[in-house]
């Protein structure tokens, strides 16, 4: 299970600091609700892709003595099972879709493929989005037609309520987030 955090840091700080990062005690288990303080298990160690180069970060693991089942604890500036960070992501999906100038597009995303690919992702989850507005704060996005124009309504709501903390409570409530599979 992934759980997110939000550290208060940008990547490169996190990523020097490494395993000495200030992380979460977690003190119930997310899987069998035990209200006991969980194991530090170890950490994995995966890539952060940002608009300005490549990080090898360390994702902190959790184990619970009870169930003894897994959490990851996942710094918010990053997304599951995704290699670039939230902000490259969203400042390219953001650049194609007219909303920003492309200047500082993200070094490993130039090919069209790749920005296509995120855009096509962000298209394909906006009913996903409409139903988790609605349910949690009963916001009921534009009835167009054109996806262009929803995706950039969808845009800005989400960057109007905070987009790191849309996309962990879409994650905590069961939705996918907006670049999910």
């Amino acid at each position: 299970m992934i759980q997110f955090h939000d550290f208060g840091i940008d990547v490169q700080t996190y990523a020097e600091r490494g395993k000495e990062n200030d992380f979460p005690l977690l003190t119930q288990c997310p899987h069998c609700r035990a209200k006991r303080p969980l194991h530090r298990h170890g950490y994995d160690e995966r890539n952060a892709l940002t608009p300005h180069g490549d990080d090898r970060i360390w994702i902190v693991r959790y184990r619970c003595r009870e169930c003894l089942k897994t959490v990851s604890v996942l710094p918010s500036f990053l997304l599951p099972y995704f290699q670039y960070t939230l902000s490259a992501i969203w400042q390219v999906v953001k650049e194609q879709l007219g909303l920003t100038e492309g200047t500082n597009r993200a070094p490993f995303l130039l090919t069209k493929d790749g920005i296509i690919f995120y855009v096509r992702r962000f298209y394909r989850n906006l009913s996903s989005l409409h139903s988790f507005f609605a349910r949690r704060w009963r916001i009921i996005g534009p009835i167009v037609k054109k996806e262009k124009e929803r995706a950039s309504w969808w845009i800005r709501t989400l960057e109007k309520h905070g987009l790191d903390s849309v996309i962990r409570d879409m994650w905590e409530d069961g939705f996918r987030h907006p670049f999910a599979n």
